[in-house]
């Protein structure tokens, strides 16, 4: 019932024998002689000489606008002066009125850790109500 061992030296018996026949087959000689004439014959390099030029000019533009869409997605978007102002004018505010802007601008936000505001109107400061108040008015 078990032949498998028999089965497995007969195989192996086989392959010594395919082996042998291959080896008997081989000529080293003739073979290194093939190799070193291989190696002897110049080598042809790919004429590139021929390559037309609008194929170069094409590739390089197709690189550029594909970088510059990539380069477009990933970098943030800087903010434009009109959406940094929210349409104020800076330059029409007088000393105290800018101050008042820095001042806002430079006290920390309150943000949980959601990411949300935590401030309402009742969490402003007096002076951070009269810049709203002002900035209202327009």
């Amino acid at each position: 019932m078990n032949d498998q061992p028999l089965q497995d030296a007969q195989l192996r018996d086989l392959a010594q024998q395919l082996g042998v026949r291959a080896a008997e087959r081989l000529d080293p000689e003739q073979t290194a002689q093939a190799v070193l004439r291989r190696l002897r014959e110049p080598r042809q390099t790919p004429n590139t000489r021929w390559r037309p030029l609008w194929l170069s000019a094409a590739a390089t533009v197709a690189l550029l606008i594909s970088g510059g869409l990539v380069w477009r997605s990933v970098r943030p978007a800087a903010p434009s002066s009109a959406t940094a102002g929210q349409g104020l004018d800076l330059n029409d505010l007088s000393a105290e009125q800018l101050r008042d802007v820095l001042n806002a601008v430079e006290q920390p936000l309150d943000v949980d850790a959601t990411g949300f505001l935590e401030t309402g109107i009742d969490d402003l400061s007096p002076g951070e109500l009269r810049t709203l108040l002002r900035a209202l008015e327009g």
